[in-house]
């Protein structure tokens, strides 16, 4: 009897232990099964929001790629100079739109959702972008080409005012708190991306074109293939789904709130913070990643073939230079991530841009690419630093309406100021002082912003 009782015992014993070995076997899976359902989410927020920002920043930059072009063919009474002046004038355009664009999507991203805000900008970018390439001429209707061309340009930068931010809001939402820096800066990673995409696209018709094809009919190939990326990345939008952070700010907010209003009335300082932090963003960009191509091709005489090139490589030093601002930032802080480029623009651009005038090619892809290393540093840490400031329930909002404003007064207006500084001033280095002056004014930013790197948003 014993025996039988030993025997049972040790049996049930037996069965305890396959039981909570089963048990724990299925914790297990459970777990592995959430870890890696989270990771591969995590990939489809970055690679849909990378995509479509990357698409919506090539549709908006190859405008100023063919800012020489378009200023012969839209502008053909003026000289080559008010050519150019017209033609960034026109950039321009798009940027003053921004600012209402920013209210619509930005609205719409915080009272409805972040996720349909997204992918209905990048729908409405595709249209303009692709008539844009399909446009009659100067010479073939007159005045009505211009009108035209302004009016497409205007919706383009409506269309935009909610893209940027909109997706570093998503990103950063959906961020692991330790990586939030990191994360954040593949919103200006796959901007620069759009950059890259748009000036190899630019620079490979140009190698395999004639100036006169180009001019011809070469230039309407980037804006009219710029469609189908638009739909593929919106398509991409569609499958994901609102940030957790955000829907429970949503399901908390009563229904009557209105977003806009409470932005208004209760944090405009930190609006007039994140304008003020933006001016490097504005101006360093249009400055490094547009301008120079141009500023090679109109004042140092380079060719096209040449400028492009050197642009096209050190496009891709700014995206390395990014990853890295928003890693950095995530173990050293915002603020001084920030700080050092900044010093740096301040104290290198002048002699940088007096090195130009005297140097060989190889002169000019090391000097771009300095700027590029230096401004990829700041825009890499910006996102994070931005959605840090503003809470949840205003973000998208509080930082598209910001953002925007400044890229309104001077990011589309940078080309054409630097432009008609070289020509008031007859100094070829005169844009350094663009630089010089919103790296001043960013610095001083950052004695009224707190370090919330190590903060929940």
């Amino acid at each position: 009897m014993a025996d039988i009782q030993n025997s049972s015992g040790i049996t049930g014993e037996q069965g305890l232990l396959d039981l909570s070995y089963a048990e724990s076997t299925v914790e297990a899976t459970i777990v592995e099964s959430t870890l890696e359902s989270k990771s591969k989410a995590s990939k489809q927020v970055l690679i849909s929001c990378m995509i479509g920002n990357a698409l919506e920043w090539y549709d908006f930059v190859i405008y100023g790629y063919f800012a020489v072009i378009l200023g012969a063919l839209f502008f053909p009474n003026a000289n080559p100079l008010v050519q150019i002046l017209a033609s960034w004038g026109v950039f321009w355009s798009g940027f003053l739109a921004r600012p209402l664009g920013s209210i619509v999507f930005g609205h719409i991203g915080d009272k409805t959702s972040r996720k349909y805000a997204l992918t209905l900008s990048i729908y409405l970018m595709a249209i303009p972008t692709m008539l844009m390439g399909c446009l009659p001429t100067y010479d073939q209707i007159g005045i009505t080409a211009t009108l035209l061309l302004i009016l497409l340009r205007t919706f383009q930068g409506f269309a935009i005012g909610g893209e940027f931010t909109g997706s570093m809001v998503f990103l950063i939402e959906h961020a692991p708190q330790s990586k939030r820096g990191f994360w954040g800066s593949w919103a200006s990673f796959s901007a620069v991306l759009g950059v890259v995409l748009g000036s190899t696209l630019v620079a490979s018709l140009n190698h395999n074109f004639s100036p006169d094809e180009m001019k011809l009919w070469g230039w309407r190939i980037p804006f009219i293939v710029s469609i189908l990326g638009s739909f593929v990345g919106g398509y991409m939008r569609r499958q994901l789904a609102d940030p957790s952070i955000y829907l429970d700010v949503k399901t908390r907010r009563k229904a009557e709130s209105v977003p806009l209003k409470d932005l208004f009335s209760d944090h405009k300082s930190k609006m007039g913070m994140i304008i003020l932090l933006d001016f490097l963003t504005a101006i360093g960009f249009f400055i490094v990643a547009i301008f120079m191509a141009t500023y090679f091709r109109t004042y140092l005489k380079y060719s096209e073939k040449i400028a492009f090139s050197i642009n096209t490589f050190n496009m891709c030093v700014f995206a390395i230079a990014i990853l890295a601002g928003g890693w950095l930032s995530d173990r050293f802080g915002r603020k001084r991530t920030l700080g050092y480029p900044c010093i740096g623009f301040i104290i290198l651009s002048y002699p940088l841009f007096m090195l130009l005038q005297t140097g060989s090619t190889y002169t000019l892809l090391g000097v771009q690419a300095v700027f590029a290393i230096l401004m990829g540093l700041f825009f890499g840490t910006i996102p994070a630093t931005l959605a840090e400031i503003m809470p949840t329930s205003v973000r998208f909002s509080g930082l598209s309406i910001a953002h925007n404003i400044s890229m309104a007064i001077f990011g589309g207006g940078t080309p054409f100021l630097a432009t008609h500084l070289i020509q008031y001033t007859n100094n070829l280095a005169s844009p350094a002082c663009l630089l010089i002056a919103a790296s001043i004014l960013s610095l001083s930013s950052l004695f009224f912003i707190t370090d919330r790197y190590k903060s929940s948003l």
